[in-house]
């Protein structure tokens, strides 16, 4: 019985290597996009705002909290803490907001960088700047964002 338990137990807990599998498959989510831009996090601006090699994006299809709020802090740390200085690869639109591209990027170690914060219900998906849904899923398997959602956020109808 104990047997059992242990082997269940193994894959209960997920190795390094099964962690390194899960961030590939993060990536997922942008492998239909072709990447258009890469280069090095320079700076976090805030959750759902980066710096690659110093030109600012606005990952698309997620919502944090702002800087100042408990979670928009944790946001902005966190990715300071695990993005500054890694190698990152973004699929970038025409589209700007104020001084923001906006796109998706994706580093080797946390995967699809929106999808990150996400699963680690830091942010949300933004349902109107998410029109492929590509986050619908992850947010259903989460759970409900804990944070404000902007009115911005809601589709339009």
């Amino acid at each position: 019985m104990l047997f059992i338990l242990v082997g269940l137990g193994l894959r209960i807990f997920p190795t390094e290597q099964d962690m390194k599998i899960q961030n590939k498959n993060q990536l997922s989510a942008l492998q239909n996009m072709e990447y258009n831009f890469f280069g090095t996090i320079t700076k976090i601006r805030d959750g759902d705002t980066i710096e690659v090699d110093k030109t600012p994006i606005r990952l698309s299809g997620i919502t944090c909290d702002e800087i100042g709020s408990s979670l928009g802090n944790k946001a902005k740390s966190t990715l300071i803490e695990k993005a500054i200085l890694k190698k990152a690869s973004c699929f970038l639109t025409d589209t700007m907001s104020y001084d923001r591209t906006i796109g998706k990027c994706a580093t080797n170690e946390l995967g699809d960088i929106g999808a990150f914060l996400i699963k680690s219900k830091l942010c949300g998906r933004c349902p109107r700047y998410d029109p492929n849904a590509t986050y619908l899923k992850l947010q259903k398997l989460t759970g409900t964002f804990l944070g404000t959602m902007p009115t911005y956020c809601k589709p339009k109808v």
